[in-house]
């Protein structure tokens, strides 16, 4: 193994931990790099002027409103002036970026809320934040290349800054500064931040097929298993006494919608034939027309679905150029309209078959 893929490998040896491992290997060579600080002073002020100089940094200072940024940058005397969420392909907090604008972001001098992200991030990430920010104040941009905004009349600014553009500037500070130890350990941190954005969950872009590679796969696993739990939470679906079901084609499980028990997950056979979504809820006919019933209740009478093994097979949603948390809440409310469909289609024969007793 390279020495510059240390910290990856200590990565996917520990999951769940990537962006905590990263913080405090930033902070440490911030710590012990003054190259690394003026790296990072450099970032800070080509979006922002007049911010005073980074002196000191430290991971996840709580606040007296309970806050806590990843890392605090603070001036030579001891101010906040920058804080900095480090984030791979995490979603954002409910307080985030707002709560940190309003009880944490100094007000008294220029200061930073930057959010340090893989460059692939950036333009899902962006629009999600200045939204939230705009909720507070009007935001007024003061470079749109480098994603930095002035919140209000304040000197309080939102910038995203991306892993490499940072990483960067370090190693050309390291270098000319003649920092060996420095610029081997950005290697490693480098190595790090590109196995993180590599493997996270991104967005599926529009245009294209959703791939079945493993990181894939895994991002789907985890979308079948949050959506049963979010209709659980909601009551339209139930799963007592049904287990999950591995099957030759996927990952999935049989869950109860609406009192319908049907089979969800990655059905790779369907996804294969008809190149839409890897994302798949089955039922077992119970009548010939059904399908079309459903289809008529979905809003949609020329959707395709498909007959296979035995069951009728409906396509899942899954949405174009959003991040993790939006694909889920379209998976959710597209298995919802199915259960609700399926519903009205039993309805519906159970009103036949109730109607030709009666003329009979």
């Amino acid at each position: 193994m390279s020495d510059d893929l240390l910290l990856a490998d200590l990565v996917s040896s520990f999951p769940g931990n990537t962006e905590d491992i990263a913080t405090e290997a930033l902070c440490h060579i911030f710590r012990h790099s003054a190259a690394g600080r003026k790296a990072l002073n450099d970032v800070v002020k080509s979006g922002v002027r007049g911010v005073n100089p980074i002196n000191s940094v430290k991971t996840q200072v709580i606040g007296l409103d309970g806050t806590r940024p990843d890392l605090v940058c603070c001036d030579q005397t001891g101010q906040e002036r920058v804080l900095i969420e480090v984030k791979f392909w995490a979603p954002l907090t409910a307080n985030q970026p707002n709560g940190y604008v309003k009880n944490r972001l100094p007000k008294d001098g220029p200061a930073v809320l930057m959010f340090l992200v893989p460059h692939d991030r950036i333009p899902y990430l962006w629009p999600q934040l200045t939204k939230r920010v705009r909720e507070l104040d009007p935001v007024k941009v003061i470079d749109a290349e480098r994603r930095c905004v002035r919140i209000g009349d304040t000197q309080q600014h939102l910038m995203v800054v991306s892993w490499e553009s940072l990483l960067d500037s370090m190693a050309a500070r390291s270098s000319d500064s003649g920092e060996h130890s420095t610029t081997t350990q950005i290697r490693q941190l480098r190595s790090l931040a590109q196995h993180a954005g590599d493997q996270g969950p991104k967005p599926i872009p529009s245009g294209t097929e959703p791939d079945t590679s493993e990181t894939r796969l895994s991002q789907y696993r985890r979308l079948v298993d949050a959506a049963t739990e979010e209709g659980l939470k909601q009551g339209w679906a139930d799963r007592k006494g049904l287990h999950r079901a591995r099957q030759s084609y996927g990952y999935g499980r049989y869950i109860s919608l609406c009192g319908n028990v049907v089979w969800f997950g990655i059905n790779k056979e369907l996804f294969e034939t008809s190149g839409t979504t890897p994302l798949w809820v089955g039922r077992h006919q119970s009548h010939a027309d059904e399908p079309d019933v459903v289809n008529r209740e979905l809003g949609d009478e020329d959707r395709e679905w498909h007959s296979l093994r035995g069951r009728h097979w409906f396509p899942i949603e899954l949405k174009r150029d959003v991040e993790e948390p939006q694909i889920l809440a379209g998976v959710v409310d597209s298995l919802k309209r199915y259960g609700d469909a399926l519903e009205e289609a039993r309805k519906a024969a159970e009103h036949r078959a109730s109607g030709s007793t009666d003329s009979s």
